[in-house]
């Protein structure tokens, strides 16, 4: 039986908070800072930065823009959105952090209920007249899973056409606690996405802030993986990613943070083409930034929609979801079901066959094996047990192998839906 949804307000670490739990996950949407998700807790642990210099704390606008650089931007920490492309030439740009608007401006509660299989909450922005846009941003919470659905809107309050990327820009905790208390960063957490076999950049990525050389840019060859593992260096890349998500793991506490989203091949993109990005604080400058003794540690997913050019009054949307699990190490891939941190095999031996794989799912259900003959057809079914996403799902097992299998699959079963986690030739 799982736990029926719920949401409610309260107090968030001094803000007024809405939130959304469901036994696996509770998130914490608090509307007067920019209408950001301050906390999105798989159990006991949470993946959202928190500024606890910040907590609690609200100001005017003025305040909040300051001296209009990055400097005086008060990064509160969380899940944000914002106009994509950043910049400071033209009105094609979008001139922030900070913003006082669409970054920090008081966002109203439009709707918060749950009906025990969902809970929703949604915010909306004050319109921006420099931008020409309002942002609602939605979130939704499944029963018994950890996904939510974060489905934002862009309307354009102009008397003209604006064009505009949705960029919604996730900051995560990467930080040790040291036996002192004191805290330092955690080399365990790294970033993955799989880097564009076509792609535009040379090196299959685009620095776009920070050292070219930082050594935290990584591409696997093997896996044809992009790889970000947290040194603690300053600096932001895009990608070209085709594939549709952007993973974050805490390696050593093995924890996994995905994000899912709809590519749409063709479709023009900002800063060159990028579809995900990702920004890392750290030793160094940007710019006026230099969090050399700061004390931050954090790592962003940063997702971005194609271009949207609207009409007067017309809107524009883009989803996400989010999915959390115990996978046990880093993402090589992000499934409908879960997070791949070792590949399914299938090894035949004989009239016997070795399956071998570590997984993490985002649902509480069964999970099930299915074998599949020479044209991909299911021809039996076997339920190997109850999973969810607080615990691993590692396989190690011989089977008898059926005569007419060539493939297997593993698929989760939960809340009457069936998706795939892990598919593998028998070899």
């Amino acid at each position: 039986m799982t736990t029926p949804c719920s949401a409610a307000k309260g107090d968030f670490r001094g803000w007024d908070a809405c939130f959304l739990e469901n036994g696996i996950v509770r998130l914490a949407a608090v509307p007067d800072i920019g209408g950001r998700v301050m906390a999105y807790d798989l159990g006991p642990y949470p993946f959202f930065f928190v500024d606890p210099n910040l907590a609690g704390k609200l100001f005017s606008p003025e305040e909040n823009q300051g001296d209009g650089s990055l400097a005086a931007w008060k990064n509160y920490g969380g899940d944000k959105t914002w106009p994509s492309p950043q910049g400071w030439d033209t009105d094609d740009q979008w001139h922030g952090p900070p913003d006082p608007v669409l970054d920090t401006g008081r966002y109203t509660l439009d709707e918060l209920r749950a009906d025990g299989e969902t809970a929703v909450v949604q915010m909306t922005s004050p319109p921006d007249p420099r931008t020409g846009v309002q942002i609602t941003r939605r979130l939704t919470l499944q029963q018994g899973s950890s996904r939510v659905k974060l489905d934002i809107t862009f309307k354009n309050i102009k008397d003209h056409p604006v064009r505009w990327s949705i960029w919604d820009v996730a900051q995560l905790r990467a930080e040790r606690r040291l036996p002192d208390g004191t805290t330092t960063y955690e080399s365990g957490c790294i970033v993955t996405t799989p880097v564009n076999p076509n792609s535009v950049f040379p090196r299959g990525f685009n620095v776009m802030f920070g050292a070219p050389d930082n050594p935290q840019w990584q591409v696997d060859p093997q896996t044809g993986l992009f790889t970000a593992p947290y040194l603690w260096q300053i600096g932001k890349v895009g990608l070209d990613s085709p594939a549709g998500w952007i993973a974050f793991s805490n390696t050593t506490e093995g924890y996994n943070f995905a994000e899912r989203f709809t590519y749409i091949p063709g479709a023009p993109y900002p800063d060159g083409g990028a579809t995900v990005e990702v920004w890392t604080v750290g030793a160094g400058q940007v710019g006026n930034l230099n969090y050399e003794n700061s004390g931050i540690y954090l790592m962003e997913t940063e997702v971005l929609s194609p271009f949207f050019t609207m009409e007067p009054g017309t809107s524009a949307s883009f989803s996400i979801e989010w999915g959390a699990c115990r996978a046990g190490g880093m993402a090589l891939d992000v499934s409908d079901a879960g997070v791949i941190v070792e590949p399914l095999t299938a090894q035949a031996d004989g009239d016997f066959v070795r399956l071998t794989g570590q997984f993490g799912v985002f649902d509480a259900g069964d999970l099930r094996l299915l074998w599949l003959d020479k044209s991909g057809h299911i021809f039996d079914m076997q339920t190997r047990g109850k999973v969810d996403p607080f615990g691993l799902v590692r396989i190690d097992r011989v089977l008898p192998k059926p005569a007419e299998a060539r493939a297997v699959e593993l698929r989760v079963l939960a809340q009457g839906r069936e998706q795939q986690l892990a598919r593998a030739e028998i070899n």
